[in-house]
């Protein structure tokens, strides 16, 4: 029996014409935007959309005119085929855009799936990207096919390692003699304070791949900071591009974006663009930041172990 395997993430824009309607699914989804909106969240995802169509547009041409994300995430699930062999297929299950969790489906059913995993590509857990990813798929996936799930993995030894690797990479950019003024940053997506306080454990598990990755990368003293906040909403901080403007001075600063495992956005604007130039405002002597694991072998290693341990488990999701 097959088994397919679905790659989860929040997805990105192929192109500058699928900026809005991209937009339109984020902002139309009740875990993201928590307001208790009722028949009027599909109007007011068209008008969000629409009011941030345009700057969320510039800012994608700044980066090429579209999100890598995707084509980064195809190359994970390859990588991961390669990984688990014949009895697995390996799809994309993009919450907002293409390829959707439903084209995802189609694609896996097509090819013979018996039964299913779900891998979200977040390794922290938060409702609003894991849970929402997940309840689609709980939702679409047929009944009568077993669904298996994996919530996340924070300090998944062969993550953290690849995590650390991709520092030590970046560490290792740094000057010989401004090692000595070394500022680690771990960077990531910021979360509403109402959210942690119903106790999403987002904030706890950040810490935990934060901590992992710099005691495997030999760094001792850093610091965890939030970025991409939206809304006048109290949000978890501080903010990446504020705390740099105030303590990088005469550091060397290197940024890492522990929640984000695929370059999109919020690293090749937010953390390229935003925080470097907030870094050389406040002084640095020197900006760089650690790619995103990506397709690093002990990344694609772990998500392996991951969905062979579920599996082994026998435990399907509960179904709706």
């Amino acid at each position: 029996m097959k088994t397919a395997v679905f790659l989860m993430n929040l997805g990105g824009p192929r192109s500058l014409d699928e900026v809005k309607p991209y937009l339109r699914d984020l902002f139309g989804d009740p875990l993201v935007i928590s307001a208790p909106l009722g028949p009027f969240r599909p109007l007011f995802a068209r008008l969000i959309s629409h009011l941030r169509a345009p700057s969320s547009g510039e800012k994608y041409r700044l980066i090429g005119g579209r999100s890598p994300l995707v084509e980064g995430t195809e190359a994970q699930a390859r990588a991961l085929q390669a990984a688990l062999g014949p009895d697995f297929t390996v799809h994309l299950a993009m919450r907002c855009g293409h390829p959707s969790t439903g084209e995802g489906i189609r694609d896996a059913l097509a090819a013979g799936a018996g039964q299913a995993v779900s891998l979200p590509l977040y390794p922290q857990f938060a409702n609003a990207t894991t849970t929402s990813s997940l309840r689609e798929m709980r939702r679409l996936w047929p009944r009568e096919k077993p669904l298996f799930e994996i919530c996340s993995y924070p300090d998944h030894p062969r993550y953290l390692e690849a995590s650390a690797a991709t520092l030590r990479d970046a560490i290792a950019q740094v000057k010989p003699e401004n090692r000595d003024r070394l500022l680690v940053v771990f960077s990531a997506h910021g979360l509403p304070m109402s959210h942690v306080k119903k106790g999403d454990p987002y904030p706890r598990e950040v810490e935990a791949s934060a901590s992992g990755t710099a005691e495997r990368a030999g760094v001792k003293d850093f610091q965890i900071t939030y970025q991409s906040r939206v809304g006048p909403a109290k949000w978890l901080g501080p903010d990446t591009s504020q705390w740099l403007e105030k303590n990088a001075r005469g550091r060397a600063v290197v940024t890492h974006p522990i929640a984000f495992v695929s370059e999109h956005l919020e690293t090749l604007y937010d953390m390229d663009i935003l925080a470097a130039d907030a870094a050389r405002r406040g002084g640095a002597i020197e900006y760089h930041r650690a790619a995103a694991v990506g397709v690093h072998p002990e990344f694609t290693g772990a998500l392996a172990d991951l969905v062979r341990s579920t599996l082994a488990s026998a435990v399907p999701a509960p179904r709706p």
